[in-house]
């Protein structure tokens, strides 16, 4: 049996695609959970080998999640199901050595394509999301702003309105390199103020609303 955990904060979209999951040969559904914390605690207990997970969703997003589970877990296939179908969130969420990416109105045949070619090794991504991976690939010695986790936590705390000296004692650095990292950030991301960069962030889903509620 294929062992499989799900990560999503909608409900109801969890109970409809729990209901198709249920209908997929030799899958077992060991859990289904709402946000990260959730999902690390089932992970003490509970061994999956596939991990179906959303990005947006409060308290840990999906590419913190997916980063942890790369360093804590690196034996689960991480398959994104998510209705965010940009070429920067396919090309963050590439870094974390994830095994497909699908987007949340994909059919069953391929849903169980998915399955049966991750639990296999392989990868898998459906036509629009392969030609999306194919021009990541292809454009990868353009000029694309890719932000390190270190430069998001920092627009994050900005965008919460920290002040700087807040933001250096919170990441246990100097009030001169929180600056550096500000002044580097709008070069960036062609911004004119700090604003245009929080702005930016949350264009291409870098932060989300629900980080500051």
């Amino acid at each position: 049996m294929i062992r499989i955990g799900v990560v999503d904060d909608h409900k109801l979209f969890r109970k409809s695609f729990l209901r198709l999951l249920s209908q997929v040969e030799d899958v077992e559904v060991l859990f289904d959970c709402s946000n990260g914390i959730e999902l690390f605690e089932r992970l003490k207990t509970t061994e999956i080998d596939i991990v179906f997970l959303d990005i947006q969703m409060p308290i840990m997003d999906g590419y913190q999640i997916a980063n942890l589970l790369e360093k804590d877990y690196p034996k689960i296939k991480i398959l994104i199901l998510t209705s965010f179908d940009d070429s920067y969130s396919i090309e963050r969420m590439l870094k974390h050595n994830i095994s497909g990416y699908l987007t949340k109105n994909i059919s069953f045949s391929k849903l169980k394509n998915a399955i049966y070619a991750v639990k296999s090794d392989g990868l898998y991504y459906d036509n629009q999301i392969r030609d999306i991976v194919d021009q990541i690939e292809d454009q990868k010695t353009s000029q694309q702003v890719v932000l390190s986790d270190k430069e998001i936590e920092i627009i994050r705390l900005y965008a919460m309105q920290y002040t700087v000296k807040q933001i250096a004692e919170m990441l246990n650095l100097s009030t001169r390199t929180i600056e550096k990292y500000k002044e580097t950030l709008m070069q960036k991301t062609d911004s004119k103020n700090f604003i245009g960069v929080i702005l930016y962030a949350l264009r291409w889903h870098y932060i989300e609303d629900s980080d500051f509620k």
